[in-house]
């Protein structure tokens, strides 16, 4: 993960502006500090987009539902037009769609990372990192963590009890990926 220099100096403004910590130097992976940052960034991210994305999109099917309602010539017009006929319904709608679909792209590209750190994990053997998150050196043939990762994701999520705290998203990741583990093993 690099950052440039134009990156480094835009966050060394930020936290001087607003006395934080942002990470100015990129990970090194041969640290185990450094590791442990990284999977709680990437997994937190993906938790985040993830439920981000979703919002939208229950958004989306209740304001489709709301034009039925209120407007069913319209809702009627966007099938066989693609169109209501109502400018501002229109544009509400477009943006909501275009927004469901910008935050679809955020969550894939951040699922992508997500499996691939969790996949390091275990196939680099990280006993420090994975002690941290499972409080055990818990092992798992890489095809079935990676059969849990791409077909069970979406569940180990959706059983986070979300706060939009980076450690807990990732504790709790972690929680529901060990859970699944034992369960397959």
């Amino acid at each position: 993960m690099f950052i440039s220099k134009e990156q480094k100096e835009k966050i060394t403004l930020l936290n001087n502006i607003l006395g934080m910590k942002h990470r100015t130097r990129p990970f090194d992976f041969t640290k185990t500090e450094d590791i442990i940052e990284a999977v709680e960034f990437v997994t937190a991210e993906y938790v985040d987009m993830s439920r981000y994305w979703g919002m939208i999109s229950e958004l989306n099917s209740q304001f489709d539902e709301s034009i039925e309602c209120f407007y069913p010539a319209g809702w009627i017009g966007i099938s066989q037009e693609g169109t209501t006929n109502d400018d501002e319904l229109d544009e509400a709608r477009d943006t909501i769609n275009d927004t469901e679909d910008a935050l679809r792209v955020l969550m894939d590209r951040s699922e992508i990372k997500c499996i691939e750190i969790w996949e390091f994990i275990f196939t680099t053997d990280q006993k420090a990192v994975k002690l941290h998150f499972f409080g055990q050196d818990i092992t798992c043939e890489i095809n079935i963590l990676r059969e849990l990762l791409e077909d069970e994701i979406f569940e180990i999520i959706d059983e986070i009890d979300y706060d939009g705290n980076i450690e807990n998203s990732t504790m709790g990741f972690a929680r529901n990926l060990l859970k699944k583990i034992q369960n397959k093993v």
